[in-house]
């Protein structure tokens, strides 16, 4: 950086010994004031172009700029301690106003790069020790935190220890703790088992007092996903939906924690049912009851517990002997002797994250189907993609977007490359409308898919806008011209031919599975109208060929490319230096003010995050058909 600055001070010298030759020029034409003017100006004009120069030399810097390679010694501890929102795919804004003007991407954290840290670990002979401290993380779901533990558990295996540590920890948190050796818990923390399920936001007597008709077209008795925008509480039938569904994946749970900690199952549903109980016994030490259910090991400060892992690998100075997972990632060449040359063929993992949107920014919570469907046509024409492995953590959205995607799939395949579908937290209608016709679908036990139903929504504000005196009225060389506005009526005719559409929707989702899954149509309308399914149940009615993750996935994909020889690459699109210097800002940046301070408010105030989910959802809501295949009850657990 020091031949820059040089370059600056030349230039300011330079600069500044043409202005005052301009200035001694002109001084003798010009007025006290203009000569000022002037002056002002050009050094005003100067320091921006000096601070934009510098800004520049800052980025630069920081872009071809990387710290030293941290030194590993032998019994080293691995310190997972991952502060952000866990991610299946981290996805660069499409440009400056997507990084400027929308919530910034910062804190996420890729599943793989998690998962991937361990598996090195495992492998490493430096690393002797793996502590856990997950209270950080968000985004970490059922299915999530046991394909983690279970890359904990294989860690254990070769002989090496996992210790976790919390001082509060959420059920998934605690679910992904659970396959540590030993949990500490802080003595004034606490570790809450409330189980699944909670409130959800129904908005008709508001809509009502506001006078917005919400017409609500659907196919399914269970396809409960209007119902916020309809009704002032669940259906008897979404209740029974959910319950079933809930209480699957939260008997999945507290059976994987008993079995990690040696207790009965009855022990861990008396910790989440009787708390309040087991808390009064205690006087209210919850950290005591805690210990005293065999839920932790041991009741621990920070200090103790760091002095107890600098007991078993030492120090570094006064620093613990060890590297933190995200270090260790960036600087690790990998260990599994793994050559990723380009001769060898490739099984390609495309992921699909998100509500399916048909255009617009992609990113964490946006599955944008233009996007999707060019990065499975560069599959396609790619020599060295062998097969693809779809990786869907998305419920849904925009049914035509989910055909769109469906079709290039199926030219994928029709090009002689397989298919295989690889299911994450969540794939639910227009997430399961994708992969339908996969040469396989895999699915975790946790899993929540299904949701197969469409459903149509059109607002309209004719009477909002009658009630403060605005009336719409015009005319039309058709029926429809008029028929299908939000401002004015919506017409027998325009709801007619949406309910049709809808219904036909349907009918082309039923028949998707029941083709692609070798099944007759009463079949698949049996397991239908919207209901929602855990990966297991999934597996048990068809819906799902086996259950695995997404690395028994690529396996299988493997196998159906007839490939012993092959390496798997995330299918991203190339990263422009425009795109490089994003990302690079992304992760320097600190969280703009706004986004602290609704974050901050959230956590006084919990119903604005509620509500800012559901203004979330609305954004989804942009199909000019009406149409969609997206399941609003599918919010991971």
């Amino acid at each position: 950086m020091k031949h820059v600055f040089v370059e600056l001070e030349a230039l300011r010298f330079r600069y500044v010994f043409w202005w005052g030759s301009r200035m001694s020029d002109s001084a003798a034409n010009e007025g006290f004031l203009s000569r000022w003017g002037r002056r002002i100006t050009g050094l005003r004009n100067f320091i921006l172009n000096f601070g934009f120069v510098l800004l520049i030399a800052f980025m630069v810097g920081a872009l071809f700029s990387r710290p030293d390679t941290p030194s590993i010694e032998p019994n080293s501890a691995l310190f997972l301690v991952p502060s952000g929102t866990l991610v299946e795919e981290v996805i660069p804004p499409n440009d400056w106003r997507d990084f400027l003007f929308t919530s910034a991407d910062n804190g996420l954290i890729e599943v793989a790069d998690v998962q991937r840290s361990i598996d090195l670990a495992a492998n490493d002979d430096r690393i002797s020790m793996l502590v856990l401290k997950l209270d950080q993380l968000g985004g970490l779901t059922p299915s999530i935190a046991i394909t983690i533990g279970e890359r904990l558990q294989a860690f254990r295996e070769t002989g090496k220890k996992v210790i976790a540590y919390t001082e509060y920890s959420g059920q998934t948190q605690y679910l992904a703790a659970s396959y540590a050796d030993e949990i500490f818990l802080h003595p004034m923390g606490s570790i809450m088992l409330t189980g699944l399920g909670g409130d959800r936001l129904y908005f008709a007597k508001l809509l009502e007092k506001l006078k917005v008709t919400m017409h609500i077209f659907r196919v399914g008795e269970y396809k409960s996903a209007v119902e916020p925008y309809s009704r002032n509480d669940m259906s008897p039938a979404a209740k029974q939906d959910s319950a079933r569904l809930l209480d699957g994946i939260w008997n999945a749970m507290t059976a994987t924690i008993a079995s990690n900690r040696g207790l009965g199952v009855d022990a861990i549903l008396q910790f989440s049912n009787e708390y309040d109980r087991l808390i009064a016994a205690t006087s209210g030490d919850g950290a005591k009851a805690t210990y005293d259910s065999g839920l932790v090991d041991g009741l621990m400060t920070k200090n103790e517990f760091r002095q107890t892992i600098g007991n078993t690998v030492g120090w570094q100075e006064d620093r613990l002997n060890g590297i933190d997972f995200q270090s260790y990632l960036a600087f690790q060449s990998p260990l599994d002797g793994t050559d990723f040359g380009a001769d060898k063929p490739v099984i390609g993992v495309l992921t699909v994250q998100g509500n399916i949107v048909e255009s617009g920014v992609a990113g964490a919570t946006m599955a944008n189907a233009e996007f999707l469907v060019e990065q499975i046509r560069a599959a396609k024409e790619n020599e060295r993609v062998e097969a693809l492995v779809l990786r869907v953590d998305s419920p849904g959205g925009s049914a035509f977007a989910s055909e769109l995607i469906r079709e290039e799939l199926e030219s994928l395949q029709a090009a002689g490359k397989p298919v295989v579908a690889s299911f994450g937290s969540v794939a639910a209608s227009g997430g399961y409308w994708i992969a339908a016709g996969a040469n396989a679908i895999f699915a975790e036990p946790t899993t929540i898919t299904g949701s197969i139903g469409i459903f149509g929504l059109v607002p309209n504000f004719s009477r909002s806008l009658n009630a403060i005196g605005v009336t719409a009225d015009g005319v039309g060389s058709a029926p429809l011209a008029r028929g299908l506005s939000v401002v004015g009526e919506l017409s027998e005719q325009a709801q007619t031919i949406i309910q049709l559409t809808i219904d036909h929707g349907y009918s082309q989702f039923i028949d998707l599975v029941a083709s692609g899954r070798n099944m007759s149509k009463e079949a698949v309308e049996e397991i239908a109208q919207g209901r929602i399914w855990s990966g297991a149940t999934a597996q048990e009615i068809g819906l799902v060929d086996q259950l695995g993750d997404l690395q028994t996935a690529i396996e299988h994909a493997a196998t159906l490319a007839a490939l012993d020889d092959y390496t798997s690459e995330r299918i991203r699109p190339p990263i422009d230096p425009r795109s490089q210097i994003i990302m690079e800002l992304m992760q320097a940046s600190s969280p703009r003010v706004g986004d602290v301070w609704f974050d901050q408010l959230g956590q006084k105030l919990p119903v604005l995050g509620q509500l800012q989910d559901e203004l979330d959802v609305l954004s989804t809501f942009q199909d000019p058909r009406y149409v969609y295949a997206m399941c609003l009850d599918c919010a991971s657990p």
